[in-house]
């Protein structure tokens, strides 16, 4: 590794941080119909005017802001990406980071003590908290493409019922319900996590998410609703720990109908734990939120077996842009 590129990693924080107030300041919206100028930039936003040419010109810098003889406008990326009208929109997934962005200064405590710098509730406490952090599962995986790989390229012919369990906003689901016109699907999760999964589901195909139950379940301490043909968890088990995730498992198994299959998408590391980068560097942010952290496919399989799976298998999704990856398995 050079000077550069320790450099840039070192420095990360400031690009991140300024594309966040970028965006919380609404300056992509308000270059979404025309060029404008730095000072009526400034004004439309009600900003600073010097302040804000120096912010445009850092997005120009990134790549996220085109300037020309002094006018700025969108780029590709930015009108893709950054504006809340565009179906990849990335921008709660953004807002969120911005939000929890001063946990980051905590992480030297979470190192010391090997504890969350906040209360591990899956964002349930508040609802601003929960819609925030629901909506921006739902921005990553539409504005990444994740559900629509899902949907694509795992078999479910021959499945009739699936359970998302701990589905958040139900992004994935609508897709496999989307792909398969006889499959009925229940959102397993949190009350509170339901009540927003209720509201992104209608408004974006209310013809479908008809066809979904949604279902109040906490897998650390009920049993699971008997007779599914296939489970799907997407990002669950980087949340818990290793007993948890061990009697989660367990109950899938008993969940499932004979020769039924689990489906379990998320970063899955390698034996020394060190790739996916995406996976290692995620890691932390686990630390400082929950008790998980990202798993090998060893720990998985191991868990798996324990249970009573079979016909245990790990697909890469392509990288980029992907960075996890799905292990499928069979009840006995």
């Amino acid at each position: 590794m050079d000077f550069t590129k320790l450099a840039d990693l070192a420095g990360g924080h400031a690009g991140a941080r300024a594309i966040q107030v970028a965006l919380r300041l609404g300056l992509f919206e308000a270059l979404a119909h025309r060029p404008l100028e730095a000072d009526a930039l400034a004004r439309a936003i009600g900003c600073d005017a010097r302040a804000i040419a120096l912010l445009a010109n850092a997005m120009a810098a990134l790549g996220l802001l085109a300037k020309n003889a002094g006018a700025l406008s969108l780029t590709p990326a930015s009108r893709r990406f950054l504006l809340a009208a565009s179906p990849e929109y990335l921008g709660g997934m953004i807002l969120f980071d911005e939000a929890i962005f001063p946990l980051w200064t905590r992480l030297e405590d979470a190192i010391r003590t090997g504890r969350p710098v906040r209360a591990p509730d899956m964002f349930q406490s508040r609802r601003e908290e929960t819609a925030r952090f629901i909506r921006a599962m739902d921005s990553l995986v539409q504005a990444r493409g994740d559900a629509l790989w899902a949907a694509q390229n795992l078999d479910l012919s021959g499945i009739r019922t699936i359970a998302d369990l701990g589905g958040g906003p139900g992004t994935y689901l609508l897709e496999f319900l989307r792909r398969y016109p006889a499959l009925k699907g229940a959102l397993l999760d949190l009350p509170a996590t339901l009540e927003v999964a209720r509201e992104i589901l209608n408004e974006r195909d209310p013809a479908i998410a008809a066809r979904i139950e949604l279902v109040e379940y906490d897998y650390r301490n009920r049993e699971l609703p008997a007779g599914f043909d296939a489970i799907f968890l997407s990002n669950v088990i980087h949340s818990e720990d290793e007993p948890t995730n061990r009697a989660l498992l367990q109950r899938c198994y008993r969940g499932l109908v004979r020769g039924g299959m689990v489906l379990i998408k998320d970063h899955i590391m390698n034996a020394e734990l060190t790739e996916p980068a995406a996976g290692a560097v995620f890691s932390l942010y686990l630390l400082l939120t929950t008790a998980g952290r990202d798993y090998s496919f060893e720990e998985v399989a191991r868990w798996l077996r324990e249970a009573g799976f079979g016909a245990i298998d790990c697909q890469a999704l392509p990288s980029p842009p992907f960075s996890s990856s799905v292990v499928t398995a069979r009840k006995n």
